[in-house]
C-alpha cells in the first residue's frame, strides 16, 4: 500500500445548485492546482469541502482572497491494487486507533485502488502511524 500525507483545507459552502462550482471556479481563476477534492451535503443548507493542492501555500492564499473561512486537516491518499474488501482494510487501524474520519473518497480505475481520507489535524500524525508511515 502506498501512502501519501497531504494537506487539507476545509470549508463550508451554501448546499445549493452553482457553490461548489462558484467554488472550484474562483480556485481555477487563481491558478491553483488542486489534488483532490471530496465534497458533501452536511444538512440543513450546509455542504462541506474538503480540498488539497499541489501548492498548500496558493491554496490557503485563495480561501483568504475570497473571504472563505477555512479549518486546516491532515488527508492521506491511499493507493493499492484492487481487492475485495480494500477499504475495510484500510480502514481497519485507524478504527483500532480510535480516529475518526471527517472526509473520504474511494474509486477503482484500471484495478487501483484510491482513497483519500480526511482526518481532524490534531489525529494526523497517529493516523500516519496507524497507516504504517
Amino acid at each position: 500500500m502506498a501512502t501519501k500525507r497531504i494537506f487539507v483545507s476545509c470549508i463550508e459552502i451554501e448546499d445549493k445548485p452553482g457553490s461548489l462550482h462558484k467554488l472550484l471556479s474562483q480556485i481555477a481563476a487563481s491558478k491553483v492546482d488542486l489534488l483532490c477534492a471530496a465534497a458533501f451535503s452536511t444538512g440543513q443548507g450546509q455542504g462541506h469541502v474538503c480540498l488539497s493542492a499541489k501548492d498548500p501555500q496558493a491554496l490557503s492564499s485563495c480561501i483568504e482572497k475570497a473571504n472563505l473561512q477555512s479549518r486546516p486537516a491532515a488527508g492521506f491518499i491511499i493507493s493499492e491494487s484492487d481487492a475485495v474488501g480494500a477499504a475495510a482494510a484500510t480502514l481497519k487501524p485507524l478504527a483500532d486507533a480510535g480516529i475518526n474520519g471527517l472526509a473520504g473518497t474511494a474509486m477503482v480505475c484500471d484495478g487501483q485502488y484510491q482513497m483519500l481520507l480526511v482526518v481532524a489535524a490534531s489525529d494526523g500524525d497517529a493516523a500516519a502511524e496507524a497507516l504504517g508511515m
